[in-house]
């Protein structure tokens, strides 16, 4: 299990070399260079061993926000590097009906994904379509549980338990129009989270992965 995370943070780092390696040797001579802002919505969920935080009470997706900055090269006509960097609010809920109780469990991010973004164009097409992929690095920024019932609204830090930072894999769907000076995009992706978020010797659940939507918009010149 150590030396499938190895590998795969490799694998993630030579991902993150490769690029940098290209925007320094064709970037100069052939990239256009977009910045830009976005947010947006997250809806949250995990994936857990063993599957049941309690026994008869499954996981339910979680809403959150997300937001930050994002920049755009490209090298290729139609082909991007989109790094990124965005606070993003991850994380699940449960939820027992029938004494109305919940319990929500937060995980604030300062996500670093590094994109590569493909341009689909299409004739007589309003938007451009594009498709993307790519690592991302987080680094945890809060990590708690609120529990909510008919009588209080109770915190319980997690911090201690939680690893400091996550790595996975984001793949989405973005729309990109010219409005005025700049450009107005739409997109969806799903994260992927391949990290274990449970320090070792944690013994409430053997491991827990992020698996998220974000949905946002953002504008760029």
């Amino acid at each position: 299990m150590r030396q499938k995370k190895e590998n795969a943070r490799r694998l993630i780092l030579y991902t993150l070399a490769l690029t940098l390696a290209i925007i320094t040797m064709v970037g100069t001579a052939r990239a256009q260079f977009h910045f830009g802002v976005k947010g947006g919505l997250t809806l949250g969920q995990v994936s857990s061993v063993p599957e049941f935080f309690l026994q008869g009470f499954p996981w339910k997706t979680k809403t959150g926000w997300s937001g930050g900055i994002f920049g755009s090269y490209e090298f290729i006509k139609g082909v991007h590097v989109q790094p990124e960097v965005l606070f993003i609010r991850k994380g699940a809920r449960l939820v027992d009906p029938e004494y109305d109780f919940e319990a929500r469990f937060n995980f604030d991010y300062l996500e670093i994904p590094v994109l590569f973004r493909i341009d689909l164009e299409l004739e007589g097409a309003a938007a451009v379509p594009s498709i993307y992929f790519g690592p991302f690095f987080s680094f945890n920024r809060k990590a708690n549980i609120l529990m909510i019932d008919p009588y209080s609204r109770e915190t319980e830090d997690l911090k201690d338990d939680i690893e400091k930072a996550e790595y996975g894999i984001a793949l989405g769907l973005m729309f990109i129009q010219k409005w005025g000076p700049g450009h107005f995009s739409v997109d969806a992706r799903y994260d992927l989270g391949l990290t274990n978020l449970l320090k070792p010797g944690v013994q409430w659940m053997d491991s827990i992965k992020t698996r998220t939507w974000t949905f946002m918009i953002g504008y760029s010149y």
